[in-house]
């Protein structure tokens, strides 16, 4: 079970991490990304979690797969969009700077959760301690990162921030494959049960 929330959780902090270094470069100071990437992305979640439940009290294997093929598209976006270097340009109209501009903030940075909470839905996993480890990961990464874009030279800060949004990107591409194959394949191997 605990491998099965850090395969949803590990490419959350990465997509969190590659944010907060671009974040960081623009001058950031991490206490407030921080805390707003981890409000959003705590909460983000629960509203494709509650359509999951719900649809699969009736369809639980069309949802876990619809799930999988949702973490498949959210990988290959996240994917496209670091090798791109388009998180970079959407970063640049992004303000921390008041009570108005975190709402925004907040729903741009969180898009990524917002998709993973069908998946994590379907996926039968206990929500609770799934959502008290995205906002402990958020919180620290986020931090790290805006502390890390600070400091370092910024070819090498854009280049680790491109890097882990590709990394995030292919790990979620991979859960999405092992939701759909471990949902899917035992049942094409045994179509009629197991009796």
């Amino acid at each position: 079970m605990s491998f099965k929330i850090a395969a949803f959780v590990f490419p959350l902090g990465l997509d969190t991490l590659a944010l907060a270094i671009a974040l960081g470069l623009r001058g950031f100071r991490p206490w407030r990304p921080a805390l707003i990437f981890s409000v959003f992305e705590g909460v983000m979640p629960l509203f494709g979690i509650g359509l999951a439940r719900l649809v699969s009290l009736r369809f639980e294997t069309a949802a876990v797969v619809a799930g999988g093929i949702v973490l498949l598209g959210l990988g290959i976006h996240s994917f496209r969009e670091a090798f791109r270097g388009k998180k970079e340009k959407e970063l640049e109209h992004i303000s921390f700077s008041s009570l108005r501009s975190f709402l925004p903030a907040g729903l741009a940075i969180s898009t990524d959760e917002l998709a993973i909470g069908f998946p994590l839905g379907a996926s039968n996993l206990p929500i609770p301690a799934v959502l008290i480890t995205i906002v402990c990961q958020t919180l620290l990464l986020a931090s790290l990162g805006v502390i890390v874009g600070n400091r370092v030279r910024a070819g090498l800060a854009k280049n680790a921030s491109r890097y882990a949004g590709i990394l995030a990107g292919i790990v979620f591409v991979l859960v999405g494959m092992w939701l759909i194959v471990e949902r899917v394949v035992p049942r094409l191997l045994h179509p009629f049960g197991s009796g």
